[in-house]
């Protein structure tokens, strides 16, 4: 295969070219096949007027420099690297120039995109006609300028942007070519940058591919521009983030989300689907049957339907290890069916010929299993999924004689949904093209199975963009083919008077729901739970 030629803007200095550790993580998932020209900027000096901002720099070395953020040097692309120029840039106020020599090389050299990781704010000459790629964390519709993450913390924001433009001579406005979203800590500027930053290499390669087939995203870029804070605004928000760290320990030693489960009536799938979309009310709480907990267990969640779509399985929490397990639950009670150590969690079903199969996530111990269902859960066979990666929340489905699996790679976390696809569930698997699909916090986890309402499929997600499990997002799946995926958001579900639902699942015979939701309650004994939880884990 025949690689792309790109060009590449760095920083270089007495130790030689450098750049920020996502930077290169994000060089990092160029193809082998890239080779790369190398253009080092001597003389990039960013002012800091630290006269009038003492306190946000006081800030920004608590937060903001972090081990995504620190300078490396420029390593591990040797093999790729073709060429590489030094050059001086030329000032114009605020702004650099490149000098016509380096614009001259760029336009003979053959590369397809620029990539910028250097400089501070370039000028873009109108003779310069490959596409300038560059980063900016915030979502340029609400939150143009910097610094990162700040004015999100300050507004009370639930999330980050984060995109990849074309740049343009007006400042964050440039087509974008690449979006995502991360969660904002209330109680961390440092923990939301990271969140951020781990995420932003993963934009690179889609954003290429749209850049240089001259696509853009529909996005507004028409945010206000943000300038670096006063010192009165500082003080507010790192007032805020230490008030809201208190109530983070104060809730991790005394509160547990006491989760439950719930069946309710429903004509039909068609009435499922506008429940999930918000469309419809629920049925009123009259009409519900919350299930049991099984003896010993401190809570149930994660609730599908088994095969024979009367009985239900469930994650239900055990009081004594701090881990999840699966329980069948009928009319007569309960059963363990899950009998390994290690947590397990979402018990999936999926039938494979004649036969039914619960793949759950046991992603704290292993990639995925499918299970036999009796009066237990047998181990049949490892999924063959190429890399063997530990997948949480594995949800499939089968469509135009292909099997899907949805799931989010544990060790990315979950705002990154990535779609598999099969010719069966023993078959191997391969990541689909158009994956990662969404990265978000709105939705990029699964939420339950697909729902066919019988003109479209629904893909559920959660939304965790505030609280942990409080509330649903719907998707229409417009496009789902072995080459193509695409969805649009058309809707979302929230309980009013407790949180949740995280997980939302319909009967095979469209009669039922079948849903999770909690309250906070207060424990003495929820910090010592969590605790230890977390060393059995270890």
């Amino acid at each position: 295969m025949t690689g792309r030629k790109l060009v590449v803007i760095v920083d270089s200095g007495p130790q030689g070219d450098h750049l920020a550790e996502w930077q290169r993580l994000a060089l990092a998932t160029l193809p082998a096949t890239d080779s790369l020209i190398m253009l080092a900027c001597t003389n990039t000096r960013l002012p800091r007027k630290l006269a009038q901002h003492p306190l946000y720099y006081g800030l920004n070395l608590l937060a903001v420099r972090n081990r995504l953020t620190r300078t490396v040097p420029l390593s591990g692309l040797a093999a790729q690297v073709i060429e590489r120029h030094e050059f001086a840039s030329e000032p114009d106020g605020a702004w650099q120039r490149l000098p016509a020599s380096i614009i001259g090389l760029i336009a003979e050299s053959g590369a397809v995109a620029v990539i910028k990781l250097g400089m501070g704010l370039m000028r873009v000459p109108p003779e310069l006609t490959l596409p300038v790629l560059s980063w900016h964390h915030g979502d340029p519709a609400l939150f143009r300028g910097r610094p990162a993450g700040f004015w999100e913390l300050a507004s009370g924001h639930p999330v980050i942007g984060q995109m990849v433009q074309v740049i343009s001579n007006r400042l964050d406005a440039g087509a974008v070519v690449a979006f995502a979203e991360t969660r904002v800590f209330p109680h961390s500027w440092k923990a939301t940058l990271l969140e951020a930053f781990r995420h932003s290499p993963l934009l690179l390669g889609p954003a290429l591919d749209r850049a240089i087939a001259g696509e853009a995203l529909a996005k507004p870029t028409t945010g206000r521009n943000y300038r670096l804070p006063g010192n009165w605004t500082v003080a507010k928000v790192a007032g805020r983030l230490g008030w809201a760290k208190v109530k983070r320990l104060a809730y991790g030693g005394f509160m547990e989300k006491d989760w439950r489960v719930s069946l309710a009536p429903v004509a039909g799938p068609q009435a499922a689907a506008a429940v999930v979309t918000g469309t419809a009310e629920l049925p009123v709480e009259l009409h519900w049957t919350d299930l049991p907990n099984p003896p010993g267990c401190t809570f149930v969640a994660d609730p599908f339907f088994a095969a024979d779509g009367q009985t239900v399985l469930v994650e239900a929490l055990s009081a004594r290890t701090g881990s999840g397990e699966i329980h069948r639950i009928d009319p007569s009670g309960s059963v363990k069916l899950s009998r390994e150590a290690g947590h397990y969690s979402y018990p999936a079903m999926i039938r494979e010929g004649d036969a039914a199969f619960c793949v759950p996530e046991i992603a704290q111990w292993s990639a995925p299993l499918a299970y036999r269902v009796t009066d237990k859960l047998e181990p049949h066979a490892a999924l063959e999924i190429v890399g063997s990666p530990r997948i949480t929340d594995p949800t499939f489905v089968r469509h135009d004689g292909s099997l899907y699996l949805f799931g989010n790679v544990a060790t990315e976390g979950s705002n990154v949904l990535r779609l598999w696809r099969a010719d069966g569930l023993f078959a191997r698997f391969t990541e689909h093209p158009a994956s990662p699909l969404r990265i978000s916090p709105r939705g990029s986890r699964m939420g339950g199975d697909i729902l066919r309402d019988g003109t479209r499929m629904i893909r559920i997600g959660q939304d965790f963009s505030r609280d942990y499990g409080d509330g649903l997002i719907a998707f229409a799946i417009d496009s789902l083919t072995p080459h193509s995926y695409r969805e649009t958001e058309i809707g979302a579900f929230r309980l009013t008077d407790r949180k949740g639902p995280h997980t939302f699942n319909l009967s095979p015979d469209g009669s039922r729901i079948l849903f999770d939701w909690y309250r906070d309650g207060f424990s003495p004994f929820a910090g010592v739970r969590r605790v230890l939880a977390r060393l059995r884990r270890k």
